[in-house]
């Protein structure tokens, strides 16, 4: 049954969204233009006769008739279909993660999260008419208002892209802060934005010709403080992580832009869901880029209002054509949230929705479609408006936007289990509010430091597995992902445990999607400096390679994910002797010169998940897969740049008590090594 709900609104004149060009000869149809404001993974086109919807889990493109809700062409972007490969991995070839149509919708442009390539789509046919390779995770695409440029967010390697939208040729690049992800275009059509998906906020880049500008930090703040003078920690505040779509109200100058923001000052025992995670919608002066409004679940200084129900993981919005509405896809709670654009109040949530992990919405007419990315189906909606309010309707069943599902049913299970926070399903947390990803965003890492109770902790990226890097935990208090009951009980506020037999299905499909479903990163394409590329940069890192284990890094990073953890202890059994050289059934730790000891947030001794003693200082050896991904580095957070590390790891390799030098070129080779691990 869908949510129903009436509230007073005023509904303005519609506001034209499109040009419609005169008949031509022999009265043949209008064509209706229109330049898609922001990208998305799913699109409609100008004339609402068709969805175009990427499947990152199945290679596809899906064009989908509106009239008939069938799917019409399935594009297959890889060579074949994505499968699970004889180490049990399941790894899509392309993964495609955003799609924006040109302004007549008769071409898709579709980035390839995986293979770095953009793809041109002929939406009639369904006809892959181009291809190239663009740089490394592009994820954003977005088409210029007279078709001719392609504008591409590259995520691992900090920069914007310009293509020529007939070649698909690199035009220009931009270089600009960490992790572009969501582009939208400003009211002008001119100038564009990208959302940074682990902060600080949204740059603004000029595209004629294309330029970076500026970057204005999206402001999550400090708790509210109570009437007696302390902090509220149950205050939605924090860092902003996960800004995964922003876009422009219509007939305003407003930036919206959806993310979490994660409350890292609370400790534990103090932190629990309620104090971890929160979501906003942040809106922003597009010209200034100055604070208008933070929205949340509660009513905060400046916000205006607030959201009536608890939502989780805010991923795609879209707004009514006139602006006056705008609707939140959460992707945790799965539910479709739709804000009163004027009065910045909560209108309506939709709750539940029919599938699971929605990710992208678009809002066409009186009609909005949601793409669940889990069920691989489309929900539709049904929005009227009049004197006395807002309703909001289920329209049908949700219908296939796929085909076939390649990805095994125990995957996409536990890609469920990871994905979501929806409380009235699933024992995961409380009302809807925290799932494994709000802190392992896209299963990789926050990018912030928590306060556990065993001291600051730096959120370990998952992407590439478990199954190779031996202990889990930063002093090996674990050995197994389905171990992380605890942590749905404690920080979540879920309710598990592996005593509960009925619950171990679900924990084991849990494990096995973070184990073989969750792609290790694509290193960057280019080095730091965004001056090399290519053989040279090969070269360069071929040449750090050699530092590297000139240095007798390898003593500790060896193997496939570049560490020592469980040598000598096939098993990984966690009560074994603690030693400081691979031992048969010893758990290996290592004091390299890391340890917090001061401050109000020290390293102390605790015990492992079976109660073992764990020392304050001794370290379990991370893994190195995907680094350029992960920052932070070392276990709590305090070397910021790969750079850090090194200056904070050379003394771990000193020789007789002399720490290694290394000269600029040696420090700059081996820093492009590791960020292509």
């Amino acid at each position: 049954m869908s949510s129903r709900r009436r509230v007073s609104h005023e509904v303005g004149p519609l506001i034209a969204a499109a040009l419609v060009g005169c008949g031509g000869a022999g009265g043949s149809p209008a064509v209706v233009r229109l330049q898609q404001s922001h990208s998305a993974g799913l699109a409609v086109k100008p004339d609402g006769s068709t969805l175009a919807v990427v499947h990152p889990d199945a290679d596809v493109l899906s064009l989908i008739d509106v009239a008939t809700r069938t799917v019409r062409r399935e594009v297959l972007l890889a060579a074949a279909r994505p499968a699970v490969d004889p180490s049990g991995r399941y790894t899509p070839a392309v993964m495609p993660r955003a799609v924006a149509l040109d302004s007549t919708g008769a071409t898709a442009y579709v980035t390839g999260q995986r293979s770095g390539a953009v793809y041109a789509v002929a939406t009639s046919s369904g006809a892959i008419t181009g291809q190239a390779q663009v740089c490394s995770e592009p994820v954003g695409v977005l088409v210029s208002a007279d078709d001719a440029r392609l504008f591409v967010a590259c995520s691992q390697d900090d920069e914007l892209v310009e293509l020529d939208a007939a070649s698909l040729a690199v035009v220009a690049t931009a270089s600009c802060p960490r992790k572009p992800w969501g582009l939208a275009w400003d009211s002008d059509g001119q100038t564009l934005f990208a959302t940074h998906f682990l902060g600080p906020g949204i740059s603004r880049f000029g595209t004629r010709p294309l330029s970076f500008a500026a970057t204005v930090p999206v402001f999550a703040g400090p708790p509210v403080m109570d009437v007696d003078g302390t902090e509220d920690a149950t205050e939605p505040h924090g860092e902003a992580r996960g800004l995964y779509d922003a876009a422009v109200r219509p007939g305003t100058g407003e930036l919206w832009a959806v993310h979490l923001m994660l409350g890292i000052d609370t400790g534990q025992p103090a932190l629990d869901f309620q104090r971890t995670v929160f979501p906003s919608v942040s809106l922003l002066d597009g010209a200034s880029g100055s604070p208008l409004a933070r929205l949340s679940v509660a009513t905060n200084p400046g916000d205006g209002g607030a959201f009536g129900d608890v939502v989780s993981g805010p991923h795609a919005l879209a707004f009514s054509a006139d602006g006056l509405l705008a609707a939140v896809i959460d992707t945790a709670s799965e539910d479709l949230l739709i804000v009163d654009a004027v009065r910045r109040v909560e209108a309506e949530v939709i709750r539940p929705l029919p599938g699971h992990m929605p990710e992208a919405v678009v809002w066409t007419g009186n009609t909005i479609f949601v793409a669940e990315r889990n069920t691989e189906d489309i929900a539709v909606f049904q929005v009227s408006r009049d004197a006395t309010g807002l309703t909001v309707v289920q329209d049908g069943q949700a219908f296939p936007s796929l085909t076939a599902d390649p990805m095994p049913a125990n995957l996409r299970l536990g890609q469920h289990l990871f994905y979501s926070a929806n409380s009235d399903e699933l024992p995961v947390t409380q009302n809807h509010w925290v799932a494994c990803a709000s802190c392992h965003l896209e299963g990789r890492s926050d990018a912030v430091t928590w306060r556990f109770a065993q001291g600051p902790r730096d959120t370990p990226s998952n992407a590439g597995g478990l199954l190779d890097t031996g202990f889990l935990f930063r002093t090996a208090d674990r050995n197994q992902v389905q171990d992380y009951w605890k942590t749905i009980d404690v920080e979540q506020g879920g309710h598990f445990g592996l005593d509960q037999p009925a619950q171990q299905p679900l924990l084991d499909a849990l494990a096995a999607f973070v184990n073989q479903a969750l792609p290790a990163p694509i290193p960057p394409s280019t080095d730091q400096g965004h001056g090399m590329a290519g053989a040279a940069l090969v070269a360069l890192r071929a040449r750090g390679q050699a530092v590297f284990e000139g240095l007798g890094c390898t003593g500790c990073h060896s193997g496939p994910a570049y560490t020592d953890s469980g040598a000598g202890n096939a098993l990984l059994d966690v009560g074994g002797p603690l030693v400081s050289a691979p031992t048969p059934g010893g758990v290996l730790l290592h004091d390299v010169g890391t340890c917090v000891v001061s401050g109000d947030w020290p390293d102390v001794a605790h015990t492992d998940k079976n109660g073992n003693a764990r020392g304050a200082c001794a370290f379990d050896t991370p893994q190195l897969r995907g680094l350029a991904d992960s920052a932070p580095y070392l276990h709590d957070g305090s070397a910021a740049t790969l750079d850090d590390a090194v200056t904070a790891m050379l003394p771990a390799v000193a020789i007789g008590g002399a720490v290694p030098a290394l000269s600029a070129d040696d420090r700059q080779a081996l820093v492009e090594f590791l960020r292509g691990l």
